[in-house]
């Protein structure tokens, strides 16, 4: 027996409404273990691209020092360890 609302539109039964539900919660489950790996993924990367930025920073820091010290007047340009 279908119960009609105020709108004249038939409201779906219990067990149509515990199939819509069980379908809506293995949709979100499905979306949520993907989002996972995803989020692992993106954790990963963001991983990564931080490392290879203090890389490339501490390169660049060290060619600035290297030219730094060759441009200085009155310093060898290479200092020789025998005395």
């Amino acid at each position: 027996m279908k119960i009609m609302n105020a709108n004249n539109s038939p409201q779906p039964e219990p067990e149509q409404l515990l199939k819509m539900l069980e379908a809506q919660i293995a949709a979100s489950r499905a979306y949520r273990s993907t989002r996972k790996t995803s989020r692992a993924k993106t954790g990963t990367m963001v991983m990564v691209l931080i490392v290879f930025g203090a890389m490339g920073a501490l390169w660049m820091l060290m060619t600035m020092l290297e030219e730094m010290r060759a441009q200085r007047p009155g310093q060898p340009a290479a200092a020789t360890g025998s005395r």
